[in-house]
C-alpha cells in the first residue's frame, strides 16, 4: 500500500473513531424528535410479525421499504425493542457514506461530511436518511464510472428508502440520460430504472403526502408568508451549510465540466427544498440535509487548493456542532411528556389494546406491536388504554383529536376514565401534554355515537 493510502486509512480511522465517540455521548443524551420512534415502531412491528406495516394507521401504505426491511431484519436480530441498536445501524451506514467518500475524494471529505452539525445530530438516528446518503454516494460513484448497471441498482434503492431523495434520482438519471448515446437500448433501461422506483415510491406513498404537509403547517405556524419561513429556515441552518455551499461552489467553478454531473444533483437538491419549505410543503427538518452534506463534501474536493481548506473548514462545523449539540437537551425533554405516559402504561397495561397517536409513547410503553393501535375509529374491540395527545395544534394530524375533539378541553368520553396524566414543566415550551384514559363501555365508539346509544337506552327505559 502506499505510503499515501497508509496516511488516508488512519487518517479516516481516527476521524471515524472520534466521530462515533461523538456520536455515543449524543446518544445519551436521548432523542428529540418523533420520526426515530416511529422508525422502530414500523421496523419493530416487522421484527415481530414478519409483516411490514404501520401499526399506527393499520397499513404499510405511506413508506418506503428498503430501510424498514433492513431495520426490521436487524431488530430481529437484536431484540424488537433494542432503539440503541438501531441507531448503531445508522452510525454504521454513516460511516460506510464517509468510507466511499474517502475512497474516492479523499479525507478531507469525509471531515466536511462527519463533523457538519446536520451529521453529527443525525448521522445516528434510527431513520432513513443515513442509508439514503450511502446509497445515492455509491450511485453518484458508479455513474461517475460508466458503471450504469450497478449504478442503477444504487439509485433505485435510494428511491425506495426516502422520499427526499426523488429529487436527487431524477436530477441525476436526467444529467446521465444527456450524455447518452441515442444507441444502446439496454443502456437506456439502465436509466430508466431509477425512474420506475420514483413511481413506485410515490404510489407507496401517497397516504402520507398530505400529512407530511399537515406537520409543516404546524411547524412552521406564524410564518405566514415566503420570506418568514425561508428566512427561518436560514437562520438555523447556515452554520452547517455556508461553509460547505462556498467550498461545493468553487469546486464547480474550478472543475467545470467535470462536476457538473455531481452538482446538478447537490443544488437542485437544494433549491427543491427552499421551494418545498417556502411554499409551507416541507419543514425543513436538518435530516434534509444530511444526503446534501455528503454530495457538497465531494464537490469541495475538486482542487488541492480546496482540499486544503476543508480540514480547517471541518474544525470550524465542529465547533458549531458542539453548540448544537448543547441545545439537543432542549429538544430532547420536549418528549417527557410522552415518555411518562409510556413509562406508566409500561407499569399497568398488562392486556388489550393501547391506542395511541404517539410512537413515543408507544416505545415507552414497553407494549408488544401487535398490542399498539392508531386513532382511527372504530377503535379495536379490545382497546384497554387510550393515550392521547391533548394539544389542538394537533387535531388535523392526530385520528384520535379529530374523532375526539373534546379531549382538547379536558372532556372525558363516555366510557372513558382518566388514569394518568403526565404533568411536566416542558408543556410550558411546547411538549404536547398527554393524559392516558382506561376505557370501559364501548371503545369502538366516538363520544357522540356513545351518548347518543345511552340517551336511547335512558329514553327506551
Amino acid at each position: 500500500m502506499p505510503a499515501a493510502r497508509l496516511v488516508q486509512a488512519f487518517a479516516f480511522v481516527g476521524a471515524a473513531g472520534f466521530w462515533l465517540a461523538v456520536q455515543h455521548h449524543r446518544q445519551t443524551l436521548g432523542i428529540a424528535w418523533e420520526d426515530s420512534y416511529h422508525h422502530w415502531l414500523i421496523a419493530a412491528h416487522l421484527a415481530r410479525t414478519g409483516l411490514l406495516a404501520d401499526p399506527l394507521t393499520g397499513t404499510s401504505n405511506g413508506w418506503l421499504p428498503v430501510y424498514h426491511g433492513l431495520a426490521g431484519g436487524w431488530l430481529w436480530l437484536f431484540g424488537w425493542h433494542n432503539l440503541a441498536a438501531l441507531q448503531a445501524l445508522s452510525a454504521l451506514f454513516s460511516i460506510a457514506a464517509a468510507g466511499v467518500l474517502a475512497w474516492r475524494w479523499g479525507i478531507g471529505a469525509v471531515c466536511l461530511f462527519l463533523f457538519n452539525p446536520v451529521t453529527v445530530l443525525s448521522g445516528s438516528l434510527s431513520c432513513a436518511e443515513p442509508l439514503a446518503a450511502l446509497l445515492v454516494i455509491l450511485g453518484v460513484v458508479a455513474w461517475e464510472k460508466g458503471y450504469l448497471a450497478p449504478g442503477a441498482f444504487f439509485w433505485s434503492l435510494a428511491a425506495l428508502t426516502d422520499r427526499s431523495c426523488w429529487p436527487l434520482v431524477l436530477l441525476a438519471v436526467g444529467w446521465q440520460g444527456f450524455q447518452l448515446q441515442p444507441s444502446g437500448r439496454l443502456r437506456w433501461l439502465w436509466i430508466l430504472l431509477p425512474v420506475s422506483a420514483v413511481g413506485l415510491g410515490v404510489w407507496l406513498t401517497l397516504a402520507q403526502t398530505g400529512r407530511t404537509a399537515e406537520w409543516a403547517v404546524v411547524d412552521q405556524a406564524g410564518l405566514t408568508s415566503v420570506g418568514e419561513r425561508l428566512g427561518a429556515l436560514v437562520e438555523y441552518s447556515w452554520k452547517p451549510l455556508a461553509l460547505p455551499l462556498l467550498l461545493a461552489a468553487a469546486g464547480v467553478l474550478a472543475a467545470r465540466h467535470e462536476a457538473l454531473g455531481l452538482s446538478l444533483p447537490a443544488f437542485g437538491y437544494l433549491a427543491a427544498l427552499l421551494v418545498l419549505v417556502g411554499g409551507g410543503a416541507l419543514t425543513g427538518s436538518s435530516r434534509y440535509y444530511l444526503v446534501l452534506v455528503a454530495l457538497l463534501a465531494a464537490l469541495a474536493s475538486s482542487r488541492p487548493l480546496l482540499r486544503l481548506l476543508q480540514l480547517p473548514a471541518a474544525a470550524l462545523l465542529l465547533v458549531f456542532s458542539i453548540q448544537y449539540l448543547q441545545l439537543w437537551p432542549r429538544w430532547v425533554v420536549l418528549n417527557r411528556p410522552s415518555e411518562l405516559a409510556g413509562r406508566w402504561l409500561a407499569r399497568h397495561s398488562t392486556s388489550g389494546i393501547l391506542v395511541t397517536d404517539s410512537p413515543v409513547v408507544a416505545y415507552f410503553s414497553r407494549l408488544p406491536p401487535k398490542r399498539i393501535a392508531g386513532g382511527k375509529v372504530p377503535l379495536p374491540a379490545a382497546t384497554r388504554y387510550v393515550a392521547a395527545i391533548v394539544d389542538g395544534r394537533y387535531r388535523k394530524i392526530y385520528p384520535l383529536l379529530r374523532n375526539y375533539p373534546q379531549l382538547v378541553g379536558g372532556t372525558v368520553p363516555a366510557g372513558w376514565r382518566l388514569v394518568f396524566q403526565a404533568r411536566h414543566w416542558s408543556e410550558r415550551y411546547g411538549a404536547k401534554p398527554v393524559r392516558v384514559f382506561a376505557v370501559g363501555a364501548a371503545p369502538h365508539k366516538t363520544a357522540s355515537e356513545a351518548l347518543g346509544s345511552t340517551q336511547r337506552k335512558q329514553e327506551s327505559e
